[in-house]
């Protein structure tokens, strides 16, 4: 059976590295897991105020991340951490308090970012732990850097073999250890 995964992108720049690692894992992905990319770009800012309100957006990613299997979390590094766009949405899915829909999924973690840093997906595991959240999370990450000295080529696809194995890697662990769940 093929496992769905739910993908939040943590950045809506329209020459996003993010997009373009994500578009490669979908490529290369077992057959074992589809990559679905959740649009997180248009949330508004969490606010529990507007937990009583009807939020299409909230709705939307809510309703994504529940009928998801799993669930991978892509960001850029910012200022050494993840992007405050993932947080954004790590908040609007726990919430409303009590009601968190990221309990139990099975969770990877990537990063994109200039020097192959492991800070944001590092950070990231530990919001994971929290007790809102609660996630089971793969041992190993996706660290990919080099993205402004040839990692992609002009036209998008990742040329770098050394990102390519790296991509490769955790797509095919990440396949194994969902398939636990």
């Amino acid at each position: 059976m093929t496992k769905q995964v739910a993908v939040l992108i943590g950045s809506a720049s329209k020459t996003s590295f993010n997009h373009l690692a994500v578009k490669h894992l979908q490529k290369i992905a077992p057959s074992s897991l589809q990559l679905n990319i959740v649009e997180i770009g248009d949330l508004p800012v969490y606010d529990r105020d507007l937990d009583e309100q009807d939020v299409p957006a909230y709705t939307r990613v809510r309703e994504a991340v529940k009928s998801a299997d799993a669930v991978i979390w892509v960001t850029p590094e910012h200022n050494g951490s993840y992007s405050a766009m993932i947080k954004n949405a790590i908040d609007v899915v726990s919430r409303p308090a009590g009601q968190s829909l990221w309990i139990g999924k099975p969770l990877g973690l990537v990063s994109v970012n200039a020097g192959g840093s492991n800070r944001a997906v590092d950070a990231l595991r530990t919001v994971a732990a929290g007790t809102y959240i609660n996630m089971p999370v793969a041992p190993f990450a996706a660290s990919i850097g080099g993205i402004f000295a040839g990692a992609f080529d002009a036209s998008g696809e990742l040329v770098s073999e050394q990102a390519k194995g790296t991509l490769q890697g955790f797509i095919n662990a990440y396949a194994e250890f969902v398939a636990k769940f």
